[in-house]
């Protein structure tokens, strides 16, 4: 992972390599993200099978309220999307935006450079992330450091500095991008948002 290079250095300290190991343990390790699920959340994934497309669902994958991206937890939402690329391989800062149903959660996501945007449903009741990216987008195989939010950003996109650093007691901090990394296309995107989502 680049970025964390460039944070810590490339040196061999014990104490830097563990705080990279439990950084890239938060962004893509499914099982150590469920450990730190609440009970009632173990007891409700529990409920349902590990799957790439929830069974049963109808419409387009990921774009409809009724076939939503089955993921682990709110952890699980900022992997999964922290992991989507179009298919030039941009990225894309996301934020919630409502909840339908009270079981999934609707996103409004945007690439960095601002040229395309997205409202995506994810259901986090289950006990993985989907391998399956939705139509129009891949995702990556590696950790990525978040980029998006489980909360609505009043000025999406161009609050994420301010969301980041007002969220920095959560104990996820680390695992977001750099200020470093987004400022750049927050100064540079235009991000025009289309009709409301």
């Amino acid at each position: 992972m680049k970025f964390l290079s460039r944070l810590f250095g490339r040196g061999e300290d014990p104490q830097i390599q563990a705080a990279i190991a439990k950084i890239k343990m938060i962004q893509d390790n499914e099982q150590a993200q469920n450990m730190m699920l609440n009970d009632y959340m173990l007891a409700e994934i529990a409920k349902n099978p590990e799957c790439d497309v929830i069974p049963g669902s109808e419409g387009k994958f990921g774009y409809s309220p009724s076939n939503p991206i089955p993921v682990n937890g709110a952890i699980g939402e900022l992997a999964y999307l922290s992991k989507l690329r179009t298919l030039n391989g941009e990225r894309l800062f996301f934020h919630r935006i409502g909840s339908v149903a009270n079981a999934i959660d609707k996103f409004e996501a945007v690439t960095f450079s601002g040229s395309e945007w997205f409202v995506l449903y994810l259901n986090m009741y289950f006990p993985r992330r989907s391998r399956q990216a939705p139509e129009g987008l891949t995702l990556s195989s590696e950790p990525c450091c978040f980029t998006g939010f489980t909360q609505r950003c009043e000025n999406f996109p161009l609050d994420f500095i301010d969301v980041k650093v007002a969220n920095s007691g959560n104990g996820l901090n680390a695992a977001y991008a750099p200020i470093s990394l987004v400022q750049p296309y927050l100064e540079n995107g235009t991000f025009d948002r289309p009709a409301t989502p």
